[in-house]
C-alpha cells in the first residue's frame, strides 16, 4: 500500500489505512472498533471528493467533443473507463452492504453503524473459507479483470500501468516464512470492523485510477487547462481525545492540489497565536500540539495556493480536540449497591467530556450538580435492580447536535441494614443498678456509610421475677427504676422491642433495632 508514484490522496488513504490496522492489532474493544467507522467515513468523504472532480473531468471532455473533431475518440474511450470503474465500484458497495448483512446487520436505519464489528467467524466464512461462497475470490477476479482493461484503456502507458499493478495487486503474500494467497492475508485475520475500510479503500483507489485515466484523456486532446472549481480544506487527526502529556497531531491539506507546490498553511490557536506545522508534504501539512494543560483546545487557520488568476485563501475550518488528565477507574462491582430512604450520592463523569454535555438517565436519579448527582430509590418496587445510563451531548460541524450512549451501570437496591440499641454505646456486659436506671435507650446504624441519627421512641424491658413492661420515650420511668434497685447482683435487664425514628428524615424506615441485655452488679 505503500510506495511508487501514489497519488497524494492515494498515500493519504493508505497512511489512514494503516492508522486503523496498527489500532487493530492492539485487540481493541468493540467501542474503539465503532469509532474506527469513522476512518471508513473519511475515506467515503475523500472518495466523493474524488469523484466531484471526476464528474468535472467527463464534462471537459464531453464539451471538447462537442467543439471539435479530434477529442472524440477521447470522450468514447471516457464513457469506457466510466463504465469499467462503475461496474468494480458498485460491485463492492453491494458487497459490503451483504458482508454486514450476513454478520449481523445494521444498528440503525440510516445504515451507518454494522451491529457486529468485532465478527470475524461470519464475514470468514463468507469471504475465504471453502464451504463458503468465496467472495474473495470473486473480488479478486474482478479486480484482476479491471487491472487488465484499465491497463488497456491507458494504451499501456508506463507510469498509469505500473502504478495500476502496484496499487491492484492481487499477489500472494508473505506472512512470516509462509506464503499466503491474497484473499487469505487481505480478509483471513480481520472482523468487520477492519474489512469495511479495507473495501472502501479499494473503492478509493477504483475513483483514482479513473482520475488518473481521465487526465491522460485530457492530455491527449491539450485540454489541460481544465479547472476544478472547487477546492475543500479537510483535516484527519487519529484522535481528538489524548490525554495530559501526549501529543494531539492531525494532517491538513487540500482535497484537490498542485503537485508542482506546497501550499502556505496558517495555523492558530483560539488567542490568534500562530502554531508552528511539523512539515508540508504533497499538500498536506502535518501538525503536532504539545497537550501541556488540561481542557478544550480549539484551532483553525487558512490554507494559501497559487493558481493560474492569482492567489486564493481557503478557511480551515475551527477544530476541537480535549485534553485530559490521565485517568484510571476502578469499580468494586460487588458494592454497586443504592440504599432506600437516602439521597444516594453519585459522581459521574465522561473522561474528556464537560461535564455539562454529560447526560445521566436513571429511575430516582437527579443532578444537584455538573458531575454531581443523587439517587432516590425509596419508592422504587417490584424490582432489586437498576440501571444508570449515560450519553454525551455532541455538536458537529453544522451545527447539529446528537446525543450519543456512552455506557450504563446496573445498581442493586436494597434497604437499610438493622439498626442497634445501645445505653452508654454498649449493648451487653456488666452495669451497676444505678446506671441502668438512669440510662438513655438509643439507636444507630453501626458501620453503616450514611450518617443517620436515630431517635427511641418506645421500648420493652424484662426484668427478673416482673412482667414487661412497655415504655414510651427513651429513658426507664420511676416505677422500673424501684425494681431495677432491687435487681440482684449477676441478673439480667433486657431491653427489647426498640422502636425508633431518623431524625429529620421521614423516608428512613427503621424496621428492627437489636435488643440490649445487661447484667446488674
Amino acid at each position: 500500500m505503500a510506495g511508487g508514484k501514489l497519488s497524494p490522496r492515494q498515500k493519504m488513504i493508505n497512511m489512514m489505512y494503516l492508522v486503523l490496522t496498527a489500532m487493530l492489532a492492539l485487540n481493541v474493544s468493540k467501542d474503539i472498533l465503532k469509532a474506527l467507522t469513522k476512518l471508513d467515513e473519511s475515506l467515503e468523504t475523500t472518495i466523493s471528493t474524488v469523484d466531484a472532480k471526476n464528474q468535472d473531468s467527463y464534462d471537459a471532455l464531453r464539451n471538447a467533443a462537442s467543439k471539435k473533431e479530434s477529442a472524440k475518440p477521447a470522450y468514447q474511450k471516457s464513457q469506457k473507463v466510466k463504465q469499467v470503474t462503475s461496474e468494480l465500484f458498485t460491485y463492492i458497495e453491494e458487497l459490503k452492504d451483504t458482508l454486514v448483512g450476513v454478520s449481523g446487520g445494521w444498528e440503525d436505519p440510516e445504515k451507518t453503524i454494522p451491529k457486529a464489528l468485532d465478527n470475524k467467524s461470519k464475514p470468514l466464512n463468507f469471504l475465504v473459507a471453502e464451504a463458503g461462497p468465496k467472495k474473495a475470490t470473486e473480488l479478486k477476479e474482478k479486480i484482476e479483470a479491471f487491472r487488465a482493461e484499465m491497463i488497456k484503456l491507458a494504451d499501456n502507458d508506463p507510469a498509469i500501468k505500473a502504478n495500476i499493478e502496484k496499487v491492484f495487486s492481487t499477489e500472494k503474500e508473505m506472512e512470516g516464512d509462509k506464503e499466503v494467497s491474497w484473499e487469505q492475508a487481505s480478509f483471513g485475520e480481520y472482523p468487520l470492523g477492519a474489512i469495511l475500510p479495507f473495501l472502501t479503500d479499494i473503492q478509493a483507489r477504483v475513483r483514482n485510477s479513473e482520475a488518473e485515466l481521465l487526465n491522460l484523456l485530457i492530455k491527449s486532446i491539450d485540454a489541460g487547462t481544465v479547472k476544478f472549481n472547487k477546492v475543500d480544506a479537510m483535516v484527519i487527526a487519529p484522535s481528538s481525545y489524548v490525554t495530559q502529556g501526549d501529543v494531539y497531531e492531525a494532517r491538513v491539506f487540500l482535497a484537490a492540489y498542485d503537485d508542482t507546490q506546497d501550499p502556505q498553511m496558517t495555523i492558530q490557536d483560539a488567542n490568534g497565536n500562530n502554531i508552528e506545522l511539523d512539515r508540508i508534504e504533497n499538500g498536506q501539512g502535518f501538525l503536532k500540539i504539545p497537550a501541556t494543560g488540561v481542557g478544550q483546545r480549539t484551532w483553525g487557520g487558512t490554507i494559501t495556493i497559487k493558481q493560474t488568476d492569482g492567489e486564493k485563501q481557503y478557511n480551515i475550518p475551527q477544530q476541537t480536540f480535549t485534553v485530559a488528565p490521565p485517568s484510571v477507574v476502578i469499580s468494586p462491582s460487588k458494592m454497586n449497591v443504592l440504599y432506600r430512604g437516602v439521597d444516594n450520592p453519585l459522581e459521574i463523569g465522561v473522561p474528556g467530556v464537560e461535564p455539562s454535555k454529560v447526560r445521566v438517565s436513571g429511575r430516582g436519579v437527579k443532578q444537584v450538580r455538573p458531575g454531581e448527582y443523587i439517587a432516590d430509590v425509596t419508592n422504587i418496587s417490584g424490582t432489586k435492580e437498576i440501571d444508570i445510563s449515560v450519553s454525551v451531548e455532541e455538536t458537529d460541524a453544522e451545527g447539529k447536535t446528537t446525543t450519543r450512549n456512552v455506557g450504563k451501570k446496573t445498581f442493586r437496591i436494597k434497604g437499610l441494614p438493622p439498626a442497634v440499641g445501645t445505653i452508654y454505646k454498649r449493648n451487653g456486659g456488666l452495669l451497676s443498678k444505678s446506671a441502668v436506671a438512669n440510662a438513655t435507650v438509643e439507636a444507630s446504624f453501626e458501620d453503616f456509610v450514611f450518617d443517620l441519627p436515630l431517635t427511641v421512641t418506645k421500648f420493652e424491658v424484662s426484668i427478673p421475677g416482673s412482667p414487661p413492661e412497655r415504655v414510651t420515650g427513651n429513658k426507664m420511668p420511676s416505677s422500673l427504676k424501684a425494681k431495677i434497685q432491687k435487681l440482684r447482683p449477676g441478673e439480667t435487664v433486657t431491653i427489647r422491642n426498640i422502636q425508633a425514628k431518623a431524625v429529620g428524615n421521614p423516608r428512613v424506615k427503621v424496621d428492627r433495632v437489636a435488643s440490649i441485655s445487661i447484667d446488674v452488679n
